[in-house]
């Protein structure tokens, strides 16, 4: 079948035509592409591609080195760094596009003569998988690595299917021992990348097993998964010890060959696992730091975890319907690729054995081994405590098969088309060897299915939500503040904003919920140490040095008057002995209280203190008197745990913590009275508030959006505006101000219906 590619059908080579299918692929993720960044890793990624920093473990070095290097040859174009990352996504899943193509003529080739046929059953096919919702959403906006894994498993694929014709020659050797090679660099993107590898053994067994187990092509292919994979193993602790502004794990090795020395370690679950001994890379590496349990300890029951994936398939084809109608196109598209999957087993059963064994291979034991805990948003009545859920949507992690049922699907649609064209050629008399395909065609039209009623939720174009929810709360804390965060989500997006766009690199942004590791405060005292003589944070910006200056050039209006001064201490005084030394958690007697400084005291109400929570105390103690101290509004786990909500006034999307006693003023009211039992501050700093959110806030477009764009980010984000302006409202109220207090209620009652909480103010 090498000669299928090069092949005419009309004007072109089927390669060629390959090639135009997965251009307009392109095209249409362009078309609907985001200009920015986007909420949950999008912006850690797109930041840490910018910056060569790391990402959370394993550190996805090849998607950072490959970013970089796109964002450089992009340079040229005056593109904003995002844009250019996300165009990135695009050009890889459009490449995706262009190998499963070329895979799918030469399967499809084996049982269908008319080269026509072979022609539409790999555009259709192609065509289905790339609008496939979350193929096309993840296409768009550069959220995870997966379009790199999606582009390397294509690759392998077609390489795989062009093995078969050649497995006798040395060609195919190569191929092999290329596949390999591609199998090992995948790798170190993501682990996703090695999910073709029971097809591969199986499909190689099946088909030549004495040649792929001759010993020096065993050999060869090892060495050569070795070193595609070396890119994990060397870039990664390289990178690390040059101390990058994200350094998430500190992977850094005392030598080379401490990082490439296989050993076994053990995990926080005392499980033994092949890793490396460099320990900081070995425990990267294993992701010890978010402590993944054994496969076989279910954090939910498989029946539910397919419930999820269920749910995820119905969103693929029609995502903009209602439940009942995108029911019913999920059971067609479902039934389409079912009968594809027949077709070809009926067909060609050797390309079977890899191609089914891969779609077994990214459902049903990608779901088990995956594990998730229950669905973001299934089984709430069943299972209310949310710490048995996921934390957000996962579909994700399922685009390869997604893209593989789209393929099937588009292959079990051109056997209905045939069987279509044959019938009606019999029922007019002619040969079924001759069929009209013509008259036929119409039905292939259900391949535009998911193009016309996923649009509506794939489209990302004048989506700059993320990137100013990060302005918007950056800019609500004052020059040099500490800014507390409570995880992953809340705190990407001011990373990009800081390191891409150098906007408010003086506000120490401090994740919570990595307090709790070995290297993070470590790392936090020296990005906030005092820059000595000479020294200058700005000379090398993407690494860490010392604290960063205020821009005072390029201030808001509400910091331009202030001439704040620099801060003379690091935010942590203890030294790594002292910090390693500390215990994971101690336990108080309930509601002993702590002082933090004069004015202001820690109350823990449930009597345990947790390594993080020991952290954020010492950091507010050392930092209060130095620089300010904020918690944003989307982190009441931390200011909740130490009772300090008396001490907080809000100010826009942030709480300042106030070193003093606090009095309503002209400027700052109570709003207790109106809030009774609430574990929110209270304290509204309303004329800062009024200058934040009427002055600096970028937000006038999201003034016309009617439902928010983020699923997982809608019950939290726009709500944060609501309360901001609600709240707003209600400080304006108190202060007399009824017209500016009508004002802000109005705002206020758009973001109630963004968020779905069906609030509205009085």
């Amino acid at each position: 079948m090498n000669e299928i590619e090069h092949e005419k059908v009309g004007p072109f080579t089927i390669r060629i035509w390959g090639f135009l299918t997965a251009l307009l692929v392109w095209a249409l993720y362009v078309i609907t592409m985001a200009p920015t960044t986007g909420f949950w890793d999008t912006s850690e990624y797109v930041t840490t591609a910018h910056i060569l920093g790391m990402p959370h473990p394993p550190g996805n070095p090849l998607f950072v080195i490959t970013g970089r290097v796109w964002s450089l040859l992009l340079e040229w174009t005056g593109l904003p760094v995002a844009l250019r990352i996300n165009l990135l996504s695009a050009v890889l899943s459009a490449g995706a596009t262009f190998f499963w193509f070329l895979a799918v003529a030469r399967i499809v080739a084996h049982f269908w003569l008319n080269r026509t046929t072979v022609l539409v059953a790999s555009i259709t096919s192609v065509w289905i998988g790339a609008t496939a919702f979350t193929v096309w959403s993840q296409s768009n906006l550069n959220e995870k690595v997966y379009t790199l894994s999606l582009f390397v498993v294509a690759v392998v694929s077609y390489l795989a299917m062009r093995w078969k014709d050649d497995a006798d020659t040395v060609r195919g050797t190569r191929l092999l021992l290329l596949i390999a090679f591609l199998l090992g660099l995948g790798w170190s993107n993501h682990s996703m990348s090695l999910l073709p590898g029971l097809a591969l053994v199986l499909f190689v067994l099946w088909h030549r097993w004495r040649v792929a187990l001759q010993p020096l092509v065993v050999g060869c292919g090892l060495a050569l998964l070795a070193i595609g994979y070396s890119v994990q193993l060397l870039f990664v602790p390289i990178r690390s010890a040059q101390n990058p502004i994200i350094d998430e794990a500190d992977p850094e090795c005392p030598s080379l060959i401490s990082a490439v020395t296989p050993t076994r370690i053990e995990d926080r679950f005392g499980n033994k696992k092949w890793a490396v001994k460099c320990e900081p890379l070995a425990l990267s590496l294993i992701r010890d730091q978010y402590g993944p349990g054994p496969v076989t300890q279910r954090q939910a029951s498989f029946r539910a975890q397919m419930a999820n994936y269920w749910q995820y398939f119905d969103w693929q084809w029609a995502r903009t319907l209602d439940p009942g109608p995108r029911l019913a196109a999920s059971m067609v598209f479902l039934f389409l690729a079912l009968l594809g999957l027949w077709t070809h087993l009926r067909g060609d059963r050797k390309t079977f054995v890899y191609s089914g064994t891969l779609l077994f291979t990214v459902t049903f034991l990608l779901v088990y081994y995956l594990n998730f805990r229950y669905g973001y948003s299934l089984y709430m009545n069943e299972i209310p405590d949310l710490s048995q859920h996921e934390v957000r949507e996962r579909d994700y992690f399922y685009i390869i098969g997604f893209q593989m049922w789209g393929i099937y699907a588009g292959i079990g649609l051109v056997s209905l088309w045939t069987q279509l064209a044959e019938s009606i050629s019999i029922k007019a008399g002619g040969h079924p060897l001759h069929p009209n395909l013509t008259k036929a065609s119409p039905i292939l039209a259900i391949a535009l299915i998911p193009l016309l009623f996923n649009y509506g939720r794939a489209d990302r174009t004048g989506d700059f939500a993320a990137r100013d929810w990060a302005y918007n709360i950056l800019q609500s804390v004052e020059p040099y503040g500490v800014l507390f965060t409570n995880g992953d989500n809340d705190t990407f997006p001011l990373w990009y904003l800081q390191e891409v766009e150098g906007i408010r690199r003086d506000v120490t942004v401090i994740v919570h919920s990595y307090l709790g590791t070995s290297w993070y405060p470590k790392q936090l005292r020296q990005l906030t140490s005092p820059c000595a003589d000479g020294q200058s944070a700005s000379d090398t910006p993407t690494t860490v040095v010392c604290q960063r200056m205020f821009d005072m050039e390029n201030a808001v209006e509400p910091y331009k008057e202030l001439n704040p001064s620099q801060p003379t201490r690091s935010i942590i005084a203890w030294d790594d002995e002292e910090m390693d030394s500390l215990e994971p958690a101690f336990s108080v007697s309930p509601d002993t209280t702590f002082s933090i400084s004069r004015w202001v005291e820690a109350r823990v109400r449930d009597g345990v203190v947790l390594y993080p929570d020991i952290m954020v105390y010492h950091i507010i103690q050392q930092s209060l008197g130095d620089r300010p101290v904020y918690f944003a509004a989307t982190a009441p786990p931390v200011y909740q745990k130490w009772g300090l909500q008396p001490h907080l006034v809000r100010h826009g999307l942030a709480f300042k913590l106030v070193d003093d006693l606090l009095e309503e003023t002209v400027d700052t009211v109570n709003l207790a009275d109106q809030m009774p039992n609430t574990l929110s501050p209270t304290w509204v700093n309303s004329t800062r508030s009024r200058e934040l959110l009427w002055n600096v806030f970028q937000i006038d477009y999201l003034l016309d959006w009617k439902e928010w764009r983020e699923p997982s980010t809608e019950s939290s984000i726009p709500a944060q505006y609501y309360l901001a302006y609600f709240l707003q409202g209600m400080s304006e109220s108190q202060l007399a101000d009824t017209v500016a207090a009508q004002r802000s209620f109005e705002m206020s009652d758009h973001f109630a219906v963004l968020s779905r909480i069906g609030l509205v103010t009085q």
